[in-house]
């Protein structure tokens, strides 16, 4: 972890020194700032002085965005809100940071925006509404901020709250002699790497039950043994909360841009947020790695299945999702040893069976697919040979069946949604489905036209079933008085396929295929309904061709063939 992070800092430097190299030539800059050239001479004497305050500065993840974001916008790839120079200005603000940090005594002049000063890493200084720039000074060691008539003096404890002084909090976990003691930053505007956002400060309460949650998530990571916890908290510098929606499942995302950081609803326990974090610290220490050793040649092409998103994905996306994937099936595998019988136990051994299988299912396409490095081959099959333990470990049936029909379930969908048959050759199967003749010798080609992903319904209820069997068996036999309130009811098909009664799950999807032939998860959820035969097989092989001559017949006659006639039908070519 210590190398990873001195490469991140390396590789921070290259591109603060590239960013003040381009500004200092900008017709457009810089504006009402001093040149970006003296935010650099600040940072140098800093480091001179504290190398770790400096180091701070550019391991903090909001740096790292500012820096991408603002050489893209210096470059022209890139537009954004407000004037440049006020962008280029958070570099002095970074400078104002660091020399802080450092114990000097300087003056800087640095933007104001949002209603204050952000100095990264330490807080935020409110200013009234309508400055540009303030100062930020420091003299005999005293910090003021400066803007007019108007001051703000920042705490000795930079995190502490002062009079208009917000500080930028931690979370604090500690167990088994493990710390992990990441930003909680509610107050940066680079803070969340897919926009800028203003502050918007969280309050005691709030801050208080992210606290308890992140202690009893560390808790848990600690816990665990499958991945290293001292190399998850090397990984964590900030936590930054975020109103995005990821459903079924709570939303958590990190990037390279932005090291050390993840970003996370908060509508999530402990045990789930214990996940969630090592899955971000997998990506976090991988795209550190591969800053520094290729593993993989091109792979930009978004044209494979990744089984745990319904978009297609690069190679690369790939590589980032085993590895991901990889730490929580080993999180989840832990879970299974330690839990007591009951559904603590068949929730974990769920998502273990899940967790490995998609984990697989991405390695076996980058063994296939990918152009690796000897590294990168190294590494894959090093992966393979701990997954190989993994896959050999039983799970109780219910959890076992659940997982592999989500599986399938999953694979289905995303080939329904992305592939498109070729037309002219899909035309042919339908022209012989009408005149009752044998399917075509040749299959048509299919090729990859991604379409919004959407959500898939059933893996929820299959959560919700182990988790909390008697809130499902209210939710199953009492119909929209088991619903908790504000909830959609579920689909009953859906219901019954998550119960296992596979009879009733069958003629539900029939019923919701016949009032909409494009229900795409119900013609999914007819596999999933199937007993083995020759339809299930076609089905679960060819599920875009069947949709696809279905509703070729359809245009065609207005109305749609028996389905699993027409993918016993197209098994009969296929299967031979």
């Amino acid at each position: 972890m210590a190398e990873l992070r001195s490469g991140q800092r390396s590789r921070a430097m290259l591109l603060l020194r590239a960013l003040v190299d381009i500004a200092s030539e900008h017709p457009a800059l810089p504006g009402p700032l001093p040149p970006s050239r003296d935010a650099w001479q600040l940072l140098v004497r800093a480091e001179r002085h504290s190398p770790a305050a400096v180091e701070t500065l550019l391991l903090h993840p909001p740096v790292g965005v500012w820096l991408n974001r603002c050489l893209r916008r210096l470059r022209g790839l890139e537009s954004g809100d407000g004037p440049l120079w006020s962008a280029v200005g958070y570099l002095h603000a970074t400078a104002a940071s660091a020399a802080l940090l450092a114990g000097i005594d300087f003056r800087i002049t640095v933007p104001v925006g949002d209603g204050g000063v952000m100095l990264p890493a330490l807080g935020i200084a409110r200013i009234p509404d309508g400055a540009e720039i303030a100062e930020v000074v420091v003299a005999e060691g005293k910090a003021t901020v400066l803007c007019g008539p108007h001051s703000v003096t920042p705490p000795a404890d930079f995190s502490a709250e002062a009079p208009g002084w917000h500080g930028l909090r931690r979370l604090s976990g500690e167990h088994l002699g493990i710390v992990c003691s990441p930003f909680v930053d509610d107050i940066d505007p680079y803070r969340d790497f897919f926009r800028i956002r203003p502050p918007e400060r969280l309050t005691d309460e709030e801050r208080e039950d992210w606290q308890e949650r992140f202690d009893g998530a560390w808790r848990l990571v600690c816990q665990q043994s499958n991945v290293d916890p001292r190399g998850i908290g090397a990984s964590l510098s900030s936590v930054v909360p975020v109103p995005y929606l990821s459903w079924p499942e709570p939303f958590s995302a990190s990037s390279p841009e932005a090291y050390g950081c993840v970003l996370l609803n908060g509508a999530t326990d402990p045990l789930t947020l214990a996940a969630a974090l090592v899955h971000e610290a997998q990506h976090i220490k991988l795209s550190a790695l591969m800053d520094l050793v290729p593993l993989i040649e091109g792979g930009l092409e978004e044209i494979h299945y990744a089984p745990w998103r319904l978009d297609p994905r690069p190679l690369r996306g790939l590589l980032q999702g085993v590895y991901a994937f990889m730490g929580v099936t080993g999180f989840w595998w832990d879970r299974v040893r330690r839990a007591e019988p009951g559904p603590a136990r068949e929730s974990a051994a769920f998502e273990f069976a899940l967790r490995r299988a998609q984990t697989a299912s991405g390695l076996r396409t980058l063994l296939a697919h990918a152009e690796l490095t000897p590294r990168g081959a190294e590494f894959l099959h090093r992966l393979e040979g701990r997954l190989a333990l993994w896959l050999a470990q039983r799970v109780p049936s219910v959890p076992k069946r659940l997982a592999s029909d989500l599986i399938d379930d999953h694979r289905l969908v995303h080939r329904m949604r992305h592939l498109s048959s070729d037309p002219e050759r899909t035309a042919q199967w339908a022209r012989a489905w009408r005149e009752r003749t044998d399917p075509p010798r040749e299959l048509p080609a299919t090729s990859v036209v991604p379409t919004r992903p959407g959500a898939l319904a059933r893996p929820a209820l299959a959560r919700h079933r182990l988790r909390d069997p008697a809130g499902f068996a209210r939710l199953y036999e009492g119909g929209e008085a088991g619903i908790p309130p504000g909830d959609e009811a579920p689909d009953q098909a859906d219901l019954d396929w998550a119960a296992g009664d596979t009879e009733a799950a069958l003629r539900g999807f029939q019923d919701r295929l016949e009032a909409d032939p494009e229900d795409i998860e119900a013609w999914a959820g007819l596999a999933l309904g199937l007993p083995d035969g020759p339809a299930r097989t076609t089905l679960l092989s060819h599920p875009e061709l069947v949709l696809a001559v279905h509703r070729g017949v359809r245009t065609a006659h207005g109305e749609g063939p028996d389905p699993l006639a027409l993918a016993r039908w197209i098994g009969t070519r296929t299967h031979r």
